[in-house]
């Protein structure tokens, strides 16, 4: 096994908005941001090729980072507040002020750019040293922490850490849409403007009383240890790897799925039922006569009336998936998992809120039963955040590892195409490769 590299932290950077921004008012928790309050934070990587030296990067580059990162959170300027820790039955809130700051840590690393940057299997712990932890201090939280890590001569990785009861991945994409845009064009970049964040809470409806029952599940799952079931690290088995399906691939499996059950799914429905029938093979728990599936669903659209798309925060519904083990097993089983994920994606155009009121107990009992579950989309556009550098040469979300998910992002290579991120025991991932060729070939699907 190739060595573990750590990295040297060359700086460590407090980032603030510009000094006289305008006042910055704390930010109150909808119930949209408490679902999300006990998850692990979301980390993400972004590889960047890049053939200059250290020195290149620390005098040319890293003062226009910090600059850019500094304008960046005068528009977003709740990632640089605090997550407070409220008392039993207390909502949190983003406390923000003008003291407020982005930790920014610049390091360098030996490690082989190219090797890491590679869809093969790697072990998950050559990236830990890669993504920033969030700090915190008494009873308050940071929320957002990045990192800058230098492959002299090889590249620079941009490795973020996001508390996600703060905002979820729309948000998330935008404000590193709006830095790498700044940081390449300056602070009147053409498209800044539908990026720009918008805050008013009072958007955000709960007719359901959601607020008062989400609270009172927290309070009461607090000492629950069904999320640790999700969660692999600590494991020396443990690897990563992703995989792509082209978009041919995933047009001949939505006429697959067509063709045995009449449903015209999405690449996306296809794409995690042929991954979720897949696990389901690699694990081989025969103890389980139902397998669980959990994504969301982006619901700014699905508000009535709809919510602007640039809105702050979370704005996701809790989606579940339940299907019996043995029709994942048979031959269609990727097909049956598409089916059924389609079906639960067509119900919400009767509305996203069926069951509202069981999202947060919905979350720890299928992280008790060790559901796989979905992290990112291909609509955020992950591999559109250009620098100036160039497009990431890979987007890696590190945190799957830690809650049991899969990750999505748009395929670099092809429009249309989609990755996929798996972080499973050594075992598992062969099984799971195995059974990823031999799918292919067995439904006659193009390489």
């Amino acid at each position: 096994m190739a060595p573990i590299h750590e990295v040297k932290v060359l700086e460590q950077r407090r980032i603030s908005p510009p000094p006289g921004s305008a006042a910055r008012p704390s930010l109150p928790f909808t119930f949209f941001d408490l679902v999300f309050f006990r998850f692990h934070p979301v980390q993400r990587l972004l590889f960047y090729k890049s053939p200059h030296s250290k020195s290149h990067f620390l005098h040319s580059e890293l003062p226009k980072l910090k600059h850019s990162l500094s304008l960046t959170l005068h528009h977003f300027y709740p990632l640089a507040g605090s997550l407070t820790r409220p008392s039993a039955g207390q909502k949190p809130e983003i406390l923000c002020s003008d003291d407020d700051f982005v930790r920014l840590n610049v390091a360098e690393t030996g490690a082989d750019f190219y090797e890491l940057s590679g869809s093969h299997a790697h072990d998950v712990r050559k990236f830990h040293s890669l993504v920033p932890s969030l700090h915190s201090s008494g009873d308050r939280q940071a929320v957002l922490a990045i990192q800058a890590t230098i492959f002299p001569n090889a590249g620079v990785v941009v490795g973020t850490t996001l508390h996600h009861a703060v905002a979820d991945g729309s948000t998330y994409a935008n404000f590193m849409k709006t830095w790498a845009s700044i940081h390449k064009f300056g602070d009147q970049a053409a498209d800044l403007a539908g990026r720009l964040p918008f805050y008013d809470r009072s958007v955000i409806k709960d007719s359901k009383g959601l607020e008062g029952i989400f609270l009172k599940d927290l309070q009461l799952l607090e000492d629950d240890p069904s999320l640790e079931a999700w969660d692999l690290d600590g494991r020396s088995d443990v690897v990563r790897a992703t995989f792509t399906f082209s978009r041919n691939q995933l047009d001949s499996l939505q006429h697959r799925v067509v063709i045995r059950t009449s449903a015209q799914c999405s690449p996306y429905a296809v794409a995690c039922g042929f991954v979720w029938a897949g696990l389901v093979h690699a694990r081989g728990d025969t103890s389980k006569k139902k397998e669980h599936f959990g994504f969301v669903t982006g619901c700014r659209a699905r508000l009535d009336p709809p919510i602007p798309s640039n809105y702050f925060g979370n704005c996701l519904g809790i989606c579940c998936v339940e299907v019996k083990r043995s029709e994942l097993t048979g031959r269609d089983g990727p097909l049956i998992a598409a089916d059924a994920i389609w079906k639960v994606i067509k119900s919400l155009e009767e509305g996203a809120f069926k069951d509202a009121e069981n999202w947060i107990r919905n979350v720890y009992n299928y992280a008790s039963a060790r559901a796989l579950t979905v992290a990112g989309s291909p609509k955020l556009g992950m591999y559109e955040v250009d620098f100036g550098w160039g497009r990431p040469t890979k987007v890696e979300v590190i945190s799957i590892e830690r809650t049991g998910a899969l990750s999505l992002a748009e395929s670099r290579e092809e429009k249309g195409g989609i990755e996929v991120g798996l972080a499973l025991p050594s075992h598992e991932m062969e099984e799971f490769v195995s059974f990823f060729a031999d799918k292919l070939s067995e439904l006659s699907l193009p390489r």
